[in-house]
């Protein structure tokens, strides 16, 4: 994928009027968070994503017409059972807007952005003691708003994966998403979509891609489009809104991304795939009502990791230990 740094930057600066898979437009206070307006978790860059679907009821005149957001997680050391250990550093950014084309249709289009950092020790994956991805995704998506409480939704997705010496025209998959929703009010939002995307090498991938914001009692519930903006997770959370700015989340999540190697590494032209199932707690403050910070811990207590061929035939495979998660998220909407 030769100069996809210098691609994400140009993405980056030629797209404020983007948003990534996993922004959340109504994100920010309570009061927002009432008519809630977000989108899903990646494939953004890591899939899937897409899957936090908007509910009818959102009001436009609350929305963010632009947001711009990012994050940083560090996996500590992760022993894996074939013998050796890895850890993990991942950097996040996204930026997003809404465009209203009539009044109850939105465009929402994005950007995505995602750069892995592995070290390796003793593995015996054949990469060597670092392996550096990048992951760029463009999501435009549309919402149809049937009356006061149903709603449809569908979302293409493009998105580019590897190393930066990868064979450009290797990296990119495509897939998409279709949806809907339906809203009994602004606490209690239930919905069902379907996300389909390709995979580097040969096959698919198709998640189901429910929706759920779920008020149990005031100030608590249960949801799947409250987690950080930029966030990588697939999952569910536990959410108790606090007094002023504060608010904490129990969640659990699941993570999936791939990647192109380099055409001239130890696999030229090879696969690398990793995925996890992670454990965290998560604190939420909000300084000002457009500005959101989130600080997660956690534990990615199943993790896998396989290297593929150029053409998907898997050469190693080998499943991970529990590991110590640490992050940071931040979004600002304009």
């Amino acid at each position: 994928m030769k100069k996809i740094s210098v691609a994400a930057l140009l993405s980056f600066a030629f797209a404020t009027t983007l948003h990534a898979q996993n922004v959340g437009a109504g994100a920010g206070t309570k009061t927002s968070r009432d008519a809630i307006d977000n989108t899903g978790n990646t494939p953004a860059a890591t899939p899937p994503t897409d899957t936090k679907i908007p509910p009818p009821t959102a009001a436009d005149a609350n929305d963010a017409r632009i947001k711009i957001s990012g994050g940083f997680i560090h996996q500590f050391n992760t022993s894996v059972n074939s013998g050796g250990n890895y850890a993990a550093d991942r950097a996040y950014g996204a930026l997003y807007s809404r465009n209203k084309i009539c009044d109850n249709t939105n465009l929402d289009i994005g950007v995505g952005y995602e750069f892995d950092h592995y070290q390796f020790n003793n593995t015996g994956f054949g990469l060597g003691s670092t392996l550096n991805t990048e992951t760029l995704s463009i999501t435009p998506r549309f919402t149809v708003r049937l009356d006061d409480h149903w709603a449809v939704g569908a979302a293409p997705l493009l998105q580019i994966s590897g190393e930066a010496e990868a064979s450009s025209g290797s990296t990119i998959t495509g897939g998409g998403l279709a949806n809907f929703r339906y809203a009994f009010d602004n606490d209690h939002v239930l919905g069902l979509g379907v996300l389909a995307k390709g995979l580097l090498g040969h096959g698919a991938l198709v998640v189901p891609a429910p929706l759920v914001d779920w008020q149990i009692s005031p100030g608590l519930r249960i949801s799947n489009i409250r987690a950080p903006e930029a966030n990588p997770f697939v999952g569910m959370e536990l959410v108790q809104e606090l007094e002023g700015e504060f608010n904490v989340g129990l969640g659990a999540g699941w993570q999936f991304r791939e990647s192109r190697l380099d055409n001239t590494g130890s696999i030229p032209n090879g696969i690398f795939q990793e995925s996890n199932t992670s454990l965290y707690a998560r604190f939420e403050w909000h300084p000002l009502p457009a500005l959101r910070f989130d600080f997660i811990a956690g534990s990615a207590v199943y993790s896998r990791v396989k290297t593929l061929d150029g053409g998907g035939n898997t050469l190693t495979s080998t499943g991970g230990n529990p590991a110590l998660i640490l992050g940071v998220f931040a979004s600002y909407r304009f």
